[in-house]
């Protein structure tokens, strides 16, 4: 294989290896990443720019954006919501036929559309199903998913390989597939992929044990275990509380609490907004960690004394001092936390400070991973700041009290009176900076300084703790003056008619992976609160605010019934209620089926090509009101189109270089003394291989060159590698992030990632040596 290597073959596998890797990471959007590739491509003149940008006009493209139209068209009529329902009125609650019927009509719906789109429109009912009958979600939303994968490879346009692949076909003088070439196998794998689940699948699902509940929000609040985490605060007479409004007084951001709901004069007022007044006698519901506030209440009654630096050291100049200084390159500090390294412990100063670049950070600092230029500000007796300053992985800045400067405004003095509850307990049981986040870096007993050090130092009645961070925090736990802590809340106490309760999935299609809560705004945006995040199968309650969101992430939103229903349109989610969802245009619906109807018809007659017919099907719909225009722009997965775009001029470099020919030379060499199936099964493992690490798009537009390449080299038809390799390519279960209709279940359907592996692994392999032997069948060598 080496010997036959060029310059150019050698750079362009770089090149593909680098963007593999880039796919499988997600450091960049693969989108993106297939773009830049293109540019390489064109800068180094592997392709005319005329070939570069003539994917974004490729018929395959075109096909998959009309088909985009079409499916919207389905969902924003209701013909969705209709066969969920008759469903249900059909089979009742029998779990089983439940299962059978629901995949069944995923693979029907998803022959014809995106297999994303067909389980989004489908969750909602499937959703009402699993309520009316009393069965877990868990135990249907993923043959939900998996039926869709299966449908998609029934008919030519169900999913982006086998597309591709026709096209592909075509544009090298072959006779592309059709329509319906792909429905006899399809049929067999939707068939097999059904008895699967019923006999073997089915023991494996895991069952979110939901108990029989009369409203799906009692189901929601139950499965989330809000309960577990919700209390009441009353608000006592002469509380500095009374007339301030619920943003005056930053609950969220300084306790960690989120007040669903407030109580006044017997009156309930859900989901209250910033500008909600409280009241001497209110009684807020409220959400948290109550066992952290109960203690976090003890320093209620401290006095806090701001002063300046040169007030805080010259009492203790000589017991204390500063240094800050810069973590080298090579540092053994380098990636690791405070409280990983032991900090304290092991060089017996306090990190007052972390500076990383204009940012200076002095809260939450021991789980703060430490990186190459951070500046840390440290504290202690002088002879240890000497011993620290010798060390060579680190490049002293500063000495002495002038090394605090940056901290003006962010130490201050908690004078500890001796009716406090702080008094004699120790640094550690105060739990001061794991509540507050916090630094206590000294304290000042009379005119001595004693570095905070050990945590077993007991705090005495009159001490004045040094403490560096954020005075505001214990100024808002000093606002709550003497409030009481009540019982629980039971689930019900925080629903109403007007306020709702719902759950909602981010779409694999979503730009909001990878963000927090606050980088969205979601608050101020949606004018709705998230009361917990279900991930790999368990409810995540605390830091909601600044966790970052998760492909797969489900999220229980409380809030307005009308402003749900606003949320509801937003692409980067899809609600799992029927009452969130905007109401279906049923009017409609006639022209939506029959916008799919004419698709079917004009490629049937052999009339127009498969791309003219989708893109007749979807001016159809958009002309005749199934859809308006703004409604389907937001509905195209541009990220889809625009991988495809922009990674079909690979194969042509592929070819032009001369590398596919050099892979079906070693493909061959490997696998052609053993005859075309072993051919075959080498291609259709390794595009299942590459399917469910990058997507199944590239791993059909790196494949095809090669595969047509070994045919013409061995004397067999084309035709039959380019199928066992398209749908190899959607052959992807075993994990829920190669098939985005998993992504999208994941969190709904409380699934972990091995749920994906132990139940889609035996589906890959059984549905990958099928393969082998049907594609000769109906396509033979």
């Amino acid at each position: 294989m080496f010997s036959n290597m060029t310059i150019e073959i050698g750079i362009l596998f770089a090149l593909i290896m680098a963007m593999a890797y880039v796919f499988f990471t997600e450091k960049i959007p693969i989108d993106l990443t297939a773009c830049i590739g293109l540019l390489i491509l064109i800068l180094a003149r592997f392709i005319t720019p005329a070939e570069a940008f003539g994917g974004f006009a490729s018929p395959a493209v075109i096909t998959m954006g009309s088909i985009f139209f079409v499916s919207t068209a389905l969902l924003r009529t209701g013909v969705a919501d209709a066969v969920g329902s008759g469903v249900h009125r059909l089979i009742g609650n029998r779990e089983t036929l439940l299962l059978i019927t629901v995949m069944l009509v995923s693979a029907t719906l998803s022959a014809f559309m995106n297999n994303i789109a067909a389980t989004a429109m489908l969750l909602p009912a499937v959703a009402s199903i699993c309520r009316k009958s009393d069965v877990s979600p868990s135990r249907l939303f993923l043959p939900l998913a998996f039926g869709a994968i299966l449908g998609g490879m029934v008919t030519l346009v169900g999913t982006p390989p086998n597309i591709l692949a026709a096209e592909m076909l075509r544009e090298r003088g072959f006779e592309p597939f059709g329509l319906f070439d792909f429905t006899p196998i399809g049929l067999i794998f939707v068939a097999t992929g059904i008895l699967y689940m019923v006999f073997a699948g089915k023991r494996l699902l895991p069952d979110r044990n939901i108990s029989s509940l009369s409203t799906s929000q009692k189901r929601l609040a139950r499965t989330y275990r809000l309960a577990e985490e919700m209390f009441s605060i009353r608000i006592p007479i002469g509380s500095k509380l009374d007339g301030m409004t619920l943003g005056e007084t930053e609950f969220g951001k300084a306790l960690g609490l989120q007040v669903v709901g407030v109580l006044h004069k017997g009156r309930k007022h859900l989901a209250p907004d910033g500008e909600t007044v409280l009241g001497e006698g209110d009684v807020l519901l409220v959400k948290g960690p109550r066992t952290d506030i109960q203690e976090l209440l003890r320093v209620r009654d401290v006095e806090i004394e701001e002063q300046g630096l040169h007030d805080s050291f010259s009492k203790a100049a000589r017991r204390m001092t500063g240094m800050t200084a810069v973590i080298r390159p090579d540092s053994q500090l380098v990636g690791k936390t405070l409280r990983g390294i032991g900090f304290r412990g092991k060089f017996h100063v306090v990190v007052a400070g972390v500076r990383r670049g204009a940012k200076l950070m002095n809260t939450e600092l021991a789980d703060l991973r430490l990186r190459v230029g951070d500046e840390i500000l440290v504290l202690g007796a002088p002879d240890e700041i000497e011993s620290l300053s010798q060390r060579r992985d680190l490049e002293v800045s500063s000495r002495g009290p002038s090394a605090f400067r940056n901290l003006e405004g962010h130490i201050f003095l908690l004078r500890v009176p001796s009716t406090s509850a702080l008094s004699s307990t120790t640094i550690e049981e105060s739990r001061l900076g794991e509540l507050t986040g916090l630094t206590i870096a000294a304290i000042m007993r009379g005119e001595e300084m004693l570095p905070a050090l050990d945590p077993k130092e007991e705090i005495r009645p009159a001490d004045c703790l040094l403490v560096i961070g954020d005075p505001d925090r214990i100024r808002r736990v000093a606002l709550l003056g003497n409030v009481q802590i009540e019982q629980n809340v039971t689930d019900s106490v925080i629903m109403s008619d007007d306020i709702g309760l719902v759950e909602a999935a981010i779409s694999p299609r979503s730009n909001v992976a990878g963000r927090t809560l606050t980088d969205l705004r979601f608050a101020e945006k949606y004018g709705l609160q998230v009361l917990a995040i279900w991930r790999e199968g368990e409810p995540v309650h605390t830091g909601l605010a600044n966790t970052p969101l998760r492909f797969g992430d489900a999220l229980l939103v409380q809030g307005p019934w009308r402003k749900i229903h606003i949320f509801g349109s937003d692409p980067n989610f899809v609600t799992l209620s029927r009452r969130a969802q905007k109401p279906a245009n049923q009017a409609k619906a006639p022209f939506a089926i029959g916008g799919l109807l004419l698709m079917i018809l004009l490629v049937v007659t052999g009339w127009q090509p498969v791309h003219i017919a989708a893109f007749a099907g979807a001016v159809f719909v958009a002309a005749s009101g199934a859809i308006t225009m703004t409604e389907a722009y937001r509905a195209v997965e541009w990220r889809a189109l625009f991988l495809v775009a922009a990674i079909l001029p690979l194969g042509i470099a592929m070819e032009r270089t001369g590398a596919a020919m050099l892979l079906s030379t070693t493909v061959i060499d490997l696998t052609g003394s053993y005859g075309p199936y072993a051919v075959l099964a080498g291609l259709v493992v390794l595009a299942s291989i590459l399917s469910q690490s990058l997507d199944g798009a590239p791993a059909v537009v790196l494949l095809t060159p090669v595969s047509i390449q070994a045919a013409q080299q061995m004397g067999i038809n084309p035709r039959t590698l380019m199928m066992g390799i398209a749908l190899a390519a959607s052959v992807a279960f075993m994990t829920p992030f190669s098939a985005k209709a998993g992504l999208l279940v994941m969190g709904a359907g409380g699934y972990k990632v091995s749920d994906f592996l132990k139940i889609g692994t035996p589906l890959t392999i059984l549905l990958l040596a099928m393969l082998v032997v049907l594609v000769p069948v109906f396509f033979p060598f």
